[in-house]
């Protein structure tokens, strides 16, 4: 999980909420359709730098669906519709492998990636897992939870992680271990992250002493 800080909502989408609102109708996410819709979910994909909000794999528009973290049969109207309760995660249909947001349902999660220190609450293994950060014991609980409900360890996962974790290998000086954790922390010209980027960043943090 890596920490997303919210932008502000397009602007066809306040518009879309101010006329529905004014006319007392259909103020509720299942009536949002596109244009609107569309420009909800590139823009969630934007802020993210294009990495699902929950476990930082590749996603474009095509293979992701919009999120809403606290669950919309748990929100009312205006909750649904709150542009901070929306993320991008991975999966576009129910034939998407049960992890994330495909797997959350209406649950809820222990960890949010709108909390500044999420990071913290986890730890990654050199096989792939993704772990409670084990010496707080305040966060174990809650970093459990999340994984567990978004099936954070599954192997389609594990096996991605180990992928990008091979970019540590070829790091010979603490000048590369540097540079590669600028490429984690930052998006590239293109607006995107690494796919992965946290588990990576956190070994170059915990191994390389970077910061």
């Amino acid at each position: 999980m890596k920490y997303i800080q919210k932008g502000k909502e397009p602007q066809n989408f306040s518009d879309w909420k101010a006329t529905q609102k004014s006319l007392g109708v259909n103020y509720d996410y299942k009536y949002l359709s596109n244009p609107e819709k569309a420009a909800v979910h590139i823009s969630l994909l934007s802020e993210q730098g294009y990495i699902c909000c929950y476990c930082c794999k590749k996603v474009e528009q095509s293979n992701s669906h919009i999120e809403h973290l606290a669950p919309q049969s748990k929100t009312d109207s205006e909750l649904s519709v709150d542009y901070t309760n929306m993320l991008a995660s991975c999966g576009r249909d129910p034939d998407w492998p049960e992890y994330c947001g495909n797997k959350k349902q209406n649950l809820a999660i222990g960890v949010s990636p709108l909390q500044a220190n999420c990071e913290e609450f986890f730890n990654y293994s050199s096989t792939g897992e993704i772990l409670p950060t084990a010496n707080n014991l305040a966060h174990q609980k809650d970093a459990q939870t999340t994984i567990e409900v978004l099936g954070l360890n599954h192997y389609d996962l594990m096996q991605g992680r180990i992928q990008a974790l091979e970019a540590l290998q070829g790091i010979m000086t603490q000048q590369e271990a540097e540079l590669l954790a600028q490429v984690c922390q930052q998006m590239n010209a293109q607006g995107r992250y690494q796919p992965f980027c946290n588990a990576v960043f956190y070994f170059l943090k915990n191994y390389f002493g970077v910061s």
